[in-house]
Order: C-alpha cells, then sequence, then structure tokens
C-alpha cells in the first residue's frame, strides 16, 4: 500500500531535521492517536501499545538528521510502528507465556494446595524423556538453551524445538 506524502509533513520533516522541536510535538500529535489505534488493535493492550508508539516517536528523533523529507513519515511511521509491534509479539507470544501463566497460577496455589503440587509434577513427569530434561534444565534449574544444547550436545534450536513441545503438552495437561 502506498502512502501519499503530505506535503505539510515534508515541511514538519525539513524544521525536525533542525532541531525544532515545535514541529516534531505537531508531528506527533497529527500521528499519535492513529498509531496507537493501529498498535492497540493488534496488541489488545492500551499501555503496551502506547509504550510502543512512544519508542517509535523517540527513535525517530534520534535519528531525524537521517530523516528524508521526500518521503511519506506516516509511511515510515505505520511501518516502524509494524515491526515493533512484530517484535514485541515475538517476545510476549502466547506459546511460551500461557504456559507460564497457568504454571504461575497454580504454583501459586501449590504452596497451599499439595493436588496442585502433585498435578504439576506429573504433568511435568509424563513428559517424553528429552523434552522433560530440557524442561526441567530450563524451567527449574534455571539453565539458559545455549548450556542446555552444550549438556544434551544438541543444537540450541533443538532445544527451542523440544521446550516449544514440551509447553504445548504442559499447556493441554495443566489446563484440564
Amino acid at each position: 500500500m502506498l502512502i501519499p506524502k503530505d506535503p505539510e509533513d515534508e515541511e514538519l520533516i525539513k524544521a525536525i531535521r533542525q532541531n525544532d522541536t515545535e514541529a516534531f510535538k505537531r508531528l506527533y500529535y497529527k500521528y499519535y492517536e492513529m498509531l496507537a489505534r493501529f498498535a492497540l488493535y493488534r496488541l489488545h493492550s492500551t499501555q503496551t501499545a502506547a509504550d510502543l508508539v512512544q519508542d517509535i516517536f523517540l527513535k525517530l528523533w534520534v535519528r531525524r538528521s537521517k530523516l528524508n523529507p521526500d518521503k511519506s513519515i506516516k509511511a515510515y511511521l505505520y511501518k516502524s510502528l509494524n515491526n515493533s509491534v512484530i517484535n514485541y509479539s515475538k517476545l510476549h507470544s502466547s506459546h511460551t507465556t500461557s504456559i507460564e501463566n497457568i504454571s504461575d497460577n497454580k504454583i501459586q496455589r501449590a504452596e497451599t494446595d499439595p493436588a496442585i503440587k502433585l498435578d504439576i509434577r506429573n504433568a511435568v513427569n509424563q513428559l517424553p524423556e528429552k523434552l522433560k530434561t530440557v524442561f526441567i534444565l530450563s524451567r527449574f534449574e534455571g539453565y539458559r538453551y545455549s548450556e542446555i544444547a552444550v549438556i544434551c550436545n544438541v543444537s540450541i534450536k533443538a532445544i527451542e524445538k523440544r521446550m516449544s513441545k514440551a509447553f504445548d503438552i504442559l499447556r493441554k495437561t495443566l489446563s484440564e
């Protein structure tokens, strides 16, 4: 999708390149709401959306001398925000957090409820041996993936795949 260049934006960018903070504020107020709505739609978190938009504008100010007034700043902002949303989603994907949330809730209750503690122990013990080893080393022993790869004599990618499979199995088992 080609976003047309706004003549007013061109003047704002030229001024921003000259360290004009008022021009930067005008650009910020012009696009903040649209960008925040875009991020909110994708992330479903007002605070996270606001944080990512703030980061985009901070990076814009830091790199102001490299801005090209002949290119659409709106396209640049949306593309930057989209990349930030993707990176944030990868780092905080439900693939890894959902099992952690389930297990965190159960672990907190496990301190007072031995039945839940037993459920967690049984779920981990039911994992296939390779998955169980990797999961225990990572979650209970605190090893990093690179260290586990050396211990198991496999690649880091293999460890990531094993952890992913372990999470899938545990998520199903613990949510029952």
